[in-house]
């Protein structure tokens, strides 16, 4: 808790992670802010028990490599969001190819979820190559939700069923 909102603080400032994941505008905070929203998410998983959070890091290290998420849980549904960052100066390492496929097998074996969304701007290009190769099918596009650069761009839902991964995992 330490060590960490130094590092997303820093992340905070390349405009471009944010801007990837999501539809909100991207703005860089410090780190005691990024503490309390830290803060509050813990309590938050610990009464509601609606959201998973994860710092991820290399085996044996304590770099902090990025971050991922299972939330909006709806138990009686059995589905969730996913959501998954690596840092800007750790991308293209393989990072989120390792995690991603743990922070799957926790949602559809561990928390014994039956589906799971992930949402993208149209033009992470990127992340839409990524989740398509773990399965994920485009279900929902959202139009001209985001402006951005002068521009409206498209919210675009992607969708997996435990019974589609479960066909390649098990």
């Amino acid at each position: 808790m330490e060590k960490d909102p130094e590092t997303l603080a820093e992340w905070s400032k390349d405009a471009t992670l944010a801007r990837m994941l999501n539809e909100t505008p991207a703005r860089p905070l410090a780190s005691e802010q990024i503490k309390k929203r830290l803060e509050k998410m813990e309590k938050d998983m610990d009464e509601h028990h609606e959201m998973f959070y994860f710092h991820l890091r290399p085996i044996g290290e304590e770099k902090l490599v990025g971050w991922g998420k299972i939330y909006w849980i709806l138990w009686p549904s059995q589905i969730g969001c996913l959501e998954l960052a690596i840092g800007p100066s750790e991308q293209n390492k393989g990072y989120g190819a390792d995690a991603f496929p743990l922070f799957l097998r926790l949602a559809f074996n561990e928390l014994n979820l039956n589906r799971l969304t992930v949402t993208l701007p149209e033009y992470n290009i990127n992340g839409i190559k990524f989740v398509k190769k773990f399965g994920f099918s485009q279900e929902v596009r959202r139009r001209e939700v985001i402006f951005r650069d002068g521009r409206r761009w498209d919210s675009l839902h992607f969708g997996l069923l435990r019974s589609e991964w479960s066909m390649k995992h098990d």
